[in-house]
Formats: C-alpha cells, structure tokens, sequence
C-alpha cells in the first residue's frame, strides 16, 4: 500500500534514472516486501528499513549505521536517495533516517496484537544483491533483555534464529503482511559477564513509543499531491501529476492530468514557482496550520485555492481508512478512540 503522494524533487547523484515496475504482489508478505528499503554505504549493504507513511522518514535499527554518514536508501523501485540519521534510541537500537530530498512515503499496518512465544513470523532480509527476500522465523521466548546504556526492554521478543549482519533494521512480519516487531539488537541472555549483542525483536508497542519521543518533520505535508515542471510559453509553473484521493489537495478542488488537463500551479503566496523543487520550498517556508493560498491555472482560467498544510504523521501505515488527520505528538491531547484509532497503529 503506497504512502500519501507529495511533491516530486530532482534525485540526487547516483539515484537511478527510471523507476522500474513492480511485479503484482500474490502474497501479503510479498506486498510488504515492495514497501522495504535496502540500506547501503559505498554500495554495499548495511541494514534494511521501513518508510513511515505520509512522512517519508525511514525506521531502522541504529547499530548497523556506524556513524551515520554517507548512508543511501534504496527504494523497491529502483530510488537511490541519501539520508541521514535524525533520531535515535541507543537502548531499543532504534533508529529514524530522513532523506536529502523527497521520496516515495511508502508504508505497513503495524500489528495490533502482540506474538506470542511460538509465533512464526517472516523476516525481511537481503537475499542477493540489490534484492530483499523473507526468511521464516520464530519467536523464542518475551521478556526483559538489556539493551545498550544497560536500558532494560521489557516484552523483547526473543529470536530462533541468527540473521545476517545486513539484515537488521527490517521489519518481522505476520502472515498478513503486518509488522510485528522490528529486527535490533540487543545483549545476549546467556551472556553474564558482559554484553554480546545478539538479535531480538523490537515490538511494535515499543517502536510507538519512539516515534512519539522523535520531533516532527519540519516540512509540512503538501496535502497529498506530486507535480512536474510545465512550460507553456505563455504560463509556467508545476502541473500537478497526481492527487491522494480524499487528501486536502483533492478536497480544494485540485486535480491531476497530462498536460492540457492537470491544474497547473503558477504561484504559492504570490511567488512564481517553476519548478518542482521551487514549489516544495516555498511550501517548506510555510508555517503548518494556515492554507496556501495558490494561483491556478485550469482549463485557461485563473482561480485561486487555500490547500491546507499539515504536519506529516509519525505512522507507518493508515490501515483501510484513508482520511487525513494531523499528527497527535506525545502530550498534545488524547488519541482518538474507537475505529479511527486504527489509522495511526504506530502511535
């Protein structure tokens, strides 16, 4: 299930030149691995990562980074984008990298019920190359282990299994391609005088809690759009290429299309935005709450539309409800209750 679409930037040196097309998943697990990213430094592999959704910011472990430079994504469909680590958790291993330029906000429903020992679950792994596969595995035991800062992680599950090095930082998942626990490290049981870090399972009730300690990205979430360069001559601006259905973009009125049919975009505030890039900034340069105010052009007309701007949501997936709502930091006010609570799993 894709992310909320936002506005589309140049990709960085070294990113590939066409996006590839998947092939049609036949198995939830399959669907999960298409919404995973590869973790690489100077082209090799160093760990695995799930995007949050409507965010773009990248959940993995924290250990296989190192220092944390010179990290690249790389996206199911072909992406190569640099990140960079901006919130961590030493003592859950955990980790959030924000990309250098927009990217694909993919995403997966978290699970709402904790595995029991015995579960079988499916690990996202490196399988080859510039490839992701699942492995089976099974959860050996829950309970407290230490972590590192001698942090105590009640209800870590622990694995029956010992994952390759490249691996950590992926997702465990159910049978229905939801994520159960994220793959970290953590010291070994059976090490009493010291600390060996061995593989263990980070469950989802813990990973919310780092995403609400994790500030909130900056840039605001462009009301579910993506756009392109246009230059008619006469008019020049970003056509809007697609709209997440039920977004604030496609509830102002705003609508997508190939040339000659897509809303064209010819200011923000009043300053003239050409390019993709220029509208992201001028965005960006916003403060979350108030609308933009855009000038449009449509079907040779003028017209004026308030899209509001809102701050992207620390989750990794919205479940079945698609609907927008802003994020709900930790102390800013209960959760909603009830059916809606579903669309934030990971807070």
């Amino acid at each position: 299930m894709l992310g909320s679409f936002v506005a589309a930037a140049p990709p960085p040196a070294g990113a590939a030149k066409a996006a590839k097309k998947l092939p049609v998943p036949k198995t939830p697990v399959e669907a999960a691995l298409q919404q995973v990213v590869m973790l690489e430094r100077n082209g090799r592999p160093i760990g695995v990562g799930t995007p949050l959704i409507g965010d773009g910011r990248i959940l993995t472990a924290l250990s296989p980074l190192a220092h944390g430079n010179q990290i690249f994504a790389r996206y199911p469909e072909g992406q190569l984008i640099p990140v960079k680590l901006s919130h961590s958790d030493r003592g859950w291993d955990l980790a959030l990298l924000t990309p250098e330029v927009d990217a694909p906000r993919l995403g997966l429903k978290g699970s709402r019920e904790p595995a029991a020992a015995g579960s079988k679950l499916h690990a996202v792994n490196h399988v080859a190359d510039k490839q992701l596969g699942s492995s089976k595995v099974t959860i050996k035991s829950k309970g407290v282990v230490l972590g590192c800062d001698s942090a105590e992680l009640p209800d870590a599950y622990q694995l029956a299994f010992a994952p390759k090095p490249t691996d950590f930082g992926g997702p465990l998942v159910s049978d229905q391609g939801e994520v159960v626990a994220i793959l970290a490290r953590a010291c070994a049981t059976t090490d009493k005088a010291g600390c060996t870090l061995a593989a263990y399972g980070v469950p989802v009730s813990a990973v919310r809690d780092f995403l609400r300690s994790a500030p909130p990205r900056r840039s605001p979430w462009v009301g579910g759009l993506e756009v392109a360069a246009f230059d008619a001559g006469v008019a020049r601006g970003v056509r809007i290429t697609a709209v997440a259905p039920e977004g604030p973009a496609a509830s102002s009125g705003l609508h997508a299309g190939p040339p000659g049919v897509g809303d064209v975009v010819l200011a923000v505030d009043g300053k003239p935005v050409a390019t993709a890039a220029a509208f992201a900034a001028a965005v960006d340069d916003r403060e979350l709450g108030a609308p933009a105010r855009l000038m449009v052009l449509t079907d040779g007309r003028y017209r004026e539309v308030l899209l509001p701007l809102l701050a992207p949501a620390n989750t990794l997936a919205p479940a079945r409800d698609e609907r927008v709502l802003p994020s709900n930091p930790a102390g800013s006010g209960p959760e909603p209750q009830g059916p809606t609570s579903l669309l934030n799993p990971y807070r």
